[in-house]
């Protein structure tokens, strides 16, 4: 699926520390400059250093969590650090003659279709989330005090100072290519997690830190190709060919409804429908939405559940069944 694009949502999104926030550089800073734990910096604009959230680090929380999610709803995720992590023997087995289709379909777990594996590309990416020039974060340092577990004092000589940075935002964009309604779905589980504060960010998150609360700007969508009937959003599984969907085990049904106002009920005048808006461009290239409110991107999240839950039941139907032909 790498060789063709059929599908991509572009999720911006505004990240809002709760609390403190430590995104800990990869090196200790000198004496007598910085303090000793700091955030990780980098140029932006005409700062030569702002405090920035990786990519790489957002989309390692994310991963982390979707294979839990994933796990819960009894659906197969691999230890990607093992050595049966999806690929691997694949990989090492050079006289193997599966297809691209055979092999995402059978070797690939929920998360490396997703997110990528040592054989396989990912179709999932988040860039880095740097501050925003109307609402920048601000620095504060801090220090710890170990307490002495005999004494009940502090002890001062173990003191450490540390940076982190707390209020305004740091701004991001998710992109996510060729994907399933139900790895959408998931992400959308993954992402509302976080705004809850059940899944923290960075470092010290024992103490606290690592809490955020997320604003969906805007997500869009393109589907590549032309004719689409413009009340839906689809899936990949609805977008190849008969025999494709069949190689890779895709989903039949793999789209949904968009239960959205027409531009009429978009207007000042209308109310709460006026909290959902959208765009559609339509050419000979394929199919195009903008949802551009927080509350459509989030309403999008939950009817993508039915998505989901349509793909844990085939998964499920399939697992029994290859259990019952064991068994026989």
């Amino acid at each position: 699926m790498h060789s063709g694009l059929y599908n991509r949502a572009i999720l911006r999104i505004a990240i809002k520390p709760r609390g403190p926030l430590l995104i800990r550089a990869g090196h200790t800073a000198e004496e007598n400059s910085l303090p000793f734990e700091h955030n990780v910096e980098t140029p932006h604009g005409n700062s030569a250093a702002v405090p920035f959230i990786p990519g790489s680090s957002l989309k390692g929380v994310i991963r982390n969590h979707y294979e839990r999610v994933a796990g819960s709803c009894g659906i197969r995720v691999c230890d990607l650090f093992s050595n049966s992590a999806c690929g691997r023997e694949t990989r090492a087995d050079s006289s193997t003659s599966d297809t691209e289709g055979e092999f995402y379909a059978s070797s690939l777990c929920a998360a490396c279709k997703v997110f990528g594996c040592d054989a396989s590309a990912g179709r999932f990416w988040v860039e880095d989330a740097m501050p925003s020039q109307q609402n920048p974060p601000t620095r504060q340092l801090r220090a710890t005090l170990p307490i002495d577990r005999l004494l009940g004092s502090g002890r001062s000589a173990s003191a450490a100072d540390f940076e982190a940075v707390v209020g305004g935002e740091f701004e991001t964009r998710i992109i996510l290519e060729n994907f399933e309604l139900w790895q959408l779905g998931m992400i959308g589980i993954v992402l509302m997690d976080i705004d809850d504060g059940l899944v923290q960010i960075g470092g010290l998150r024992s103490k606290g830190y690592g809490l955020v609360s997320l604003n969906f700007d805007s997500c869009e969508f393109f589907f590549a190709k032309p004719g689409l009937p413009t009340e839906r959003i689809y899936g990949v599984g609805s977008l190849v060919s008969e025999k494709q969907r069949g190689q890779f085990g895709y989903m039949t049904e793999d789209w949904l409804v968009l239960k959205l106002p027409s531009r009429s009920e978009t207007g000042a005048d209308q109310g709460m429908a006026a909290a959902i808006k959208y765009d559609i461009i339509s050419d000979v290239f394929g199919l195009k939405y903008v949802v551009n409110s927080n509350e459509a991107v989030r309403s999008l999240f939950s009817m993508l559940l039915r998505n989901l839950l349509d793909y844990v039941s085939q998964q499920r139907t399939s697992a029994d069944r290859t259990a019952g032909k064991r068994e026989e």
